[in-house]
């Protein structure tokens, strides 16, 4: 009778790798450290995983997806926040409630980034193809979420039309790309509110219509 897999072993298996690919990256990573690291044989990961190509890929899906779960619920809170605040530029008030309430969202998505930063740097420096194309697909979803929200604020007059939607989109995706890149060489944990308040405070000063220009930058940086 086949040998059943074991699931409580698959995720023992799955933090060891992590924790091998944060230390070495998929290149150094070797699988009998990683087996050592789980307490398992090689037998018990080859019966979970075809290689560590697999494992690393699998690690890489689950990061996109807790990303994309942060993405999603922040559609939906800025959906209620933006009913029940009215337009974002109608105010210096309430753009700057707006604001506050997007970094910390933000900052919940820099927090995963941030518990991830190894995985990310060594996907970042991987050249295995399947982990490539999954990460251009994430960023493509991504950007053109970003892109859909600022094509809605052109709709209802509150982002200038001036702009290039996608072009403003790709600026605030390769902003937080530019963090968790930066993250890796971090030894200790930097202000992600600072991080995110900073990008959030660049873009709707400089893309939405007037009468947005009354929440100066001097005036929301003090608060």
């Amino acid at each position: 009778m086949p040998r059943r897999p074991d699931p409580d072993a698959r995720e023992a298996l799955l933090a060891a790798a992590r924790a091998e690919f944060a230390r070495r990256g998929l290149d150094g990573a070797r699988i009998e450290d990683i087996t050592r690291r789980a307490g398992l044989s090689k037998g018990a990961f080859y019966l979970h995983f075809r290689g560590k190509e697999e494992a690393f890929r699998l690690l890489v899906e689950r990061l996109l997806g807790a990303l994309e779960e942060q993405a999603s619920r922040r559609h939906e809170e800025k959906a209620a926040l933006d009913a029940r605040l009215g337009p974002m530029g109608a105010d210096a008030d309430v753009l700057q409630q707006a604001i506050e309430a997007e970094c910390r969202w933000d900052t919940a998505m820099l927090e995963v980034l941030w518990h991830n930063r190894h995985l990310v740097a060594a996907a970042d420096a991987a050249l295995s193809r399947p982990v490539a194309r999954l990460l251009d697909a994430f960023r493509r979803r991504i950007s053109a979420t970003v892109a859909g929200n600022f094509r809605a604020l052109q709709e209802r007059g509150q982002m200038r039309r001036d702009l290039d939607p996608i072009a403003a989109a790709d600026l605030v995706v390769g902003a937080y790309e530019a963090f968790g890149r930066r993250m890796a060489a971090l030894r200790e944990k930097p202000d992600l509110l600072a991080w995110t308040r900073t990008v959030l405070q660049v873009v709707y000063l400089g893309v939405l219509e007037p009468p947005h220009a009354a929440a100066s930058p001097h005036a929301t940086a003090s608060r």
